[in-house]
């Protein structure tokens, strides 16, 4: 059962939904005039649909592995004696993962490159799961791809399909129902509004960080939707003349700094703050780099979808920290100096509402036996890196658990 609709492939970006967030803070005023970007409202997107925000990503494919971080999601698990690993094996064959290129680098990665070598930085190239013999190289993967060179989620529902199994969309799942602590079925809303019973053994909840929490605690389970992260992060850019970022393919190659990494980015919002300085541009003159963090798990969301989050002086100091290497990449590249801003805060990974080892046992499943969670929501605390492989690999674990329940 899936909430969302069935999209075309690049059209999905339209379908992506944005809400505002006012993070608490204790910024100095110091702060607060030298990087005035924490003070804007930190803007948290996701899509409903078929195959979820898999269908706009940019193909990342970490492993979120001990040797990047050392609280990677791996490590975070093992804490727990979890082992996914085998796993993160299989999807990443699935999944065709395999680095970028160096040969397809456009001239902005290349140069983006070159400057953090130069500054002493460890540059790798990206891990995707893209086919690179029929990838155009155009940058519109989070349009989702026409091309059908990158892969996404609705891959798997085709699979299963083609198996047998059914497909319900614009169905809204509100309650996981149970009797004597016993999975029973769902009840949600259908397309024609109406109220409906579907009865099942087993369930398997994966709405998200946003919804599985708030499904959960309709359905009586009290302990979740604290600990939420997003995995923030913000697109430090500036004026570089026929830089050409735009229309490369994004994030391919990436300098690692423990909690936080920095990778070839570009916002649609930096060229309007540009102009705000007065910088005379146009968006082929834009070049970026993206700093994303693993943000401190402090912050809730509540029944209604009310989120309160905390942005820390743990996280003020990586931003910081970031921010100022980001500088240096982009002024050894050649950028203005005075053109350098960058974008609100920004969330595209939450994580951490249903955590493994709070909300779940090591199985995955909830204190309503035969419900299950597989989603972000179970990681328990941000990683800081894109999740999407490692998600497949838990969805994974959590297949072969209920198969050996079934």
């Amino acid at each position: 059962m899936e909430r969302g609709s069935n999209h075309k492939q690049g059209s999905y970006v339209a379908h992506m939904k944005t809400k505002k967030i006012q993070l608490k803070n204790n910024l100095s005023d110091e702060d607060k005039k030298n990087y005035e970007f924490l003070t804007y409202p930190l803007e948290l997107t996701n899509i409903e649909e078929i195959g979820g925000t898999t269908t706009s990503s940019i193909g990342n494919a970490c492993f979120s592995c001990s040797g990047c971080y050392s609280n990677s999601i791996i490590q975070q698990f093992e804490d727990k004696n979890l082992d996914i690993f085998e796993e993160l094996l299989e999807a990443s064959g699935e999944l065709n993962v395999t680095y970028f290129p160096k040969k397809l680098w456009g001239h902005s990665t290349q140069l983006i490159s070159n400057a953090g070598e130069e500054l002493g930085y460890v540059v790798e190239p990206m891990p995707k799961f893209i086919n690179f013999e029929k990838c155009k190289l155009c940058g519109k993967c989070v349009n989702g791809c026409v091309f059908d060179a990158k892969w996404d989620a609705t891959y798997f529902v085709k699979e299963a399909l083609e198996y047998g199994a059914d497909l319900i969309c614009d169905f809204n799942v509100f309650e996981i129902l149970h009797e004597n602590n016993e999975v029973v079925g769902v009840v949600g809303i259908n397309k024609n509004n109406e109220k409906q019973i579907f009865r099942a053994k087993k369930v398997v909840l994966a709405a998200g960080a946003l919804n599985s929490p708030i499904i959960l605690k309709n359905s009586g389970i009290a302990n979740v939707g604290g600990q939420i992260f997003f995995d923030i992060f913000t697109t430090i850019g500036g004026y570089l003349k026929d830089a050409n970022l735009k229309n490369e393919l994004l994030m391919g190659i990436k300098a690692e700094f423990g909690p936080y990494f920095l990778s070839p980015h570009y916002s649609m919002q930096l060229l309007p703050l540009m102009e705000q300085k007065g910088i005379d541009a146009h968006d082929k003159d834009v070049v970026g780099l993206m700093l994303k963090f693993a943000d401190t798990c402090i912050g809730t969301i509540d029944i209604d979808g009310n989120i309160e989050k905390m942005l820390t002086k743990v996280d003020v100091d990586l931003i910081k920290e970031g921010y100022e290497k980001a500088i240096k990449i982009l002024l050894k590249m050649g950028v203005l100096k005075d053109s350098i801003v960058a974008t609100s805060l920004k969330g595209a990974h939450p994580g951490g509402t249903v955590a493994v080892g709070e909300v779940l046992d090591n199985n995955f499943e909830s204190e309503i036996r035969g419900l299950y969670v597989a989603d972000a929501s179970v990681i328990p605390e941000a990683p800081g890196r894109p999740p999407i492989l490692t998600i497949v690999a838990i969805a994974k674990k959590v297949a072969k658990i209920v198969n050996q329940n079934i």
